[in-house]
């Protein structure tokens, strides 16, 4: 089977070790099934990190090697490259004009170009704006099988906004798609709700699935292990940590975390903040720190391997998932497999996953004074941290798969779509 998928995302997240694991173990998965995938991608992509000078002096990044998959990378032009003195909402503008029309329109050329050269099986778009390519794509009739990939999605509490869904016309636009089969990550931010009401189509024809986890390495530590780990990272012996972990955009609020520092530093001295992830936030939240004089407990480590994130869990004492939208990501289920307890802000559909007093504390209120209240409830009580982690471990251990699983679980209604396709195409 050979796959050409539309991806507008930048390539650094293709590798288990850094970044998002999703594109990459859908693109391994494939490859190892014997299959052939070929990529056509921006060779710097919208989730690209840019620095403060903007792009221009952001170069792309390195390819991974993968068995059986193929990038075609294309140069995605914008005035940030010009001369021309650009306000910051002009760049805002620029980037999302790129990703919305040119994106869409280059890379069906190019697409175009594969369907007459070679032998594709179906068509794949993940995320937006991989889905607005295939879409303009299908328009030149190439009759193919589509797969929708969504890895969650921002609608759902817009749903009822007329004028947000205006301002998010990607991403309305690429949940009407029309394809064969809808594969939505559930990871609470609701996607199967936002397909039932913006694409009456997808009926039938959704999977909703949550992401795969390494549930071989994802275990507590055992107390020796621990004590080196937080040598090795420089976390003092006696700190009671708390962790969160994520990309740092601004509804993710970790925001509310450093704003609860004050009133936690007052009650435990030596608790310290770990915030694992890098993002637009980070000058904003280390300027927060700061103001709050807090800085000296409040590290942000920026962009780190995936296993060290794991090493990160397993030294930390507490996890906050202090997020809008939804917690119910892969951190929080990888805190989940490591036995920490969890504190969680109840948004999307976290309390699936976090009972408050069971599998974790449940907040209704994301406020600073919600958090710390709780936070430093659980400092002085071990014996519940413990048990909230160990049934929060249990509840993992029942509900989750790993990725082989998720992988077998798309590849199959993937090869089972192309097999009905082509037996429809047979005389």
């Amino acid at each position: 089977m050979h796959v050409l998928m539309l991806c507008a995302l930048d390539v650094w997240a293709l590798h288990d070790r850094g970044g998002a694991p999703s594109l990459y173990r859908t693109l391994l998965a494939y490859g190892k099934r014997g299959h052939r995938v070929t990529v056509i991608a921006p060779t710097i992509g919208a989730n690209a990190q840019l620095p403060p000078e903007g792009l221009r002096s952001t170069k792309p990044s390195p390819l991974t090697d993968l068995p059986g998959v193929t990038f075609q990378r294309f140069h995605l032009p914008s005035l940030q490259e010009s001369r021309l003195p650009l306000t910051s909402i002009a760049k805002v503008v620029d980037q999302k004009l790129r990703f919305a029309f040119l994106y869409p329109y280059l890379a069906s050329r190019r697409a175009e170009q594969f369907l007459r050269n070679g032998h594709i099986d179906v068509l794949y778009g993940y995320e937006v704006h991989g889905l607005l390519a295939v879409r303009t794509l299908r328009r030149h009739g190439p009759g193919l099988p589509v797969i929708a990939r969504y890895q969650g999605t921002v609608l759902h509490p817009h749903l009822n906004s007329k004028l947000a869904l205006l301002r998010r016309f990607e991403e309305v636009r690429a949940m009407r798609s029309q394809a064969d089969l809808y594969i939505m990550t559930n990871d609470g931010t609701r996607g199967d709700a936002v397909l039932a009401q913006l694409n009456p189509s997808s009926a039938g024809k959704v999977r909703f699935w949550r992401n795969g986890l390494d549930l071989d390495r994802l275990r507590p530590a055992e107390p020796e292990t621990r004590r080196k780990l937080r040598a090795d990272l420089g976390v003092p012996d006696d700190a009671f940590v708390l962790l969160t972990a994520s990309r740092l955009a601004h509804w993710k609020r970790v925001d509310r975390v450093v704003a609860a520092m004050p009133a936690i530093i007052n009650a435990v001295p030596n608790a310290q903040l770990i915030v694992v992830g890098d993002g637009d936030e980070r000058a904003s939240l280390e300027r927060q720190a700061r103001d709050l004089g807090v800085q000296n407990s409040v590290r942000i480590t920026g962009s780190v391997p995936h296993e060290d994130v794991l090493s990160y869990m397993q030294v930390a004492d507490l996890f906050l998932a202090p997020a809008d939208l939804s917690n119910v990501g892969n951190p929080l289920m990888e805190a989940m497999c490591c036995g920490m307890a969890i504190v969680a802000v109840d948004a999307g559909e976290t309390s699936d996953l976090i009972r408050d007093g069971e599998t974790g504390r449940l907040l209704a209120m994301g406020s600073p004074a919600a958090i710390s209240q709780v936070v430093i409830e659980l400092a002085g009580d071990t014996a519940q941290s413990c048990r909230l982690g160990a049934e929060a471990r249990q509840e993992a251990t029942k509900r989750f798969w790993t990725w082989e699983q998720r992988m077998t679980a798309e590849l199959e209604a993937v090869e089972a779509l192309v097999a009905s396709d082509r037996l429809a195409r047979r005389p």
